[in-house]
C-alpha cells in the first residue's frame, strides 16, 4: 500500500469513528497534533479519537483535491443540530505502510461558538 492508500485508509477509519483501526493503522511513535497545536502521541490516540467521537458524534472529512473540509455535529441524535462545516488541510507524514504525524489545520471558532 502506498502513501495514498494509506491516507485513505486512514480517512476511512475516521469518518467510521473507528477509533482501534486509526490507531492500527498509526506507527507506534505517531503524532497526532489538532487545530490548536496539542499533541497526542502513541497509546493515548484511541482513548483521544473516542473520545473525541463522543463528543463530537457526527463528524467527517471530505478531501477535495489536496484541500478539503472537516465537518460535525454536536447533537447524538440529529446531526443538523449545532453542525458545522469548515475549510480544512491536512499534513500526514507516511512512514512504511503506517501513518507517522496527523496534524489539522482548521479554524475552530465556530465549534466553540456552537457550545
Amino acid at each position: 500500500m502506498g502513501p495514498s492508500e494509506v491516507v485513505a485508509a486512514f480517512i476511512e477509519a475516521i469518518n467510521a469513528h473507528d477509533a482501534r483501526r486509526i490507531a492500527a493503522l498509526c506507527t507506534a511513535d505517531h503524532r497526532f497534533v489538532d487545530a490548536h497545536g496539542v499533541v497526542v502521541a502513541g497509546e493515548g490516540l484511541p482513548a483521544a479519537w473516542a473520545g473525541y467521537f463522543g463528543f463530537m458524534p457526527h463528524y467527517g472529512i471530505v478531501v477535495v483535491e489536496l484541500l478539503g473540509q472537516a465537518w460535525g455535529g454536536l447533537d447524538a441524535a440529529d446531526p443538523s443540530v449545532r453542525a458545522w462545516r469548515r475549510p480544512c488541510a491536512w499534513r500526514a507524514r507516511v512512514e512504511g505502510e503506517r501513518v507517522k504525524l496527523w496534524q489539522v489545520y482548521v479554524d475552530t471558532k465556530v465549534v466553540f461558538d456552537l457550545l
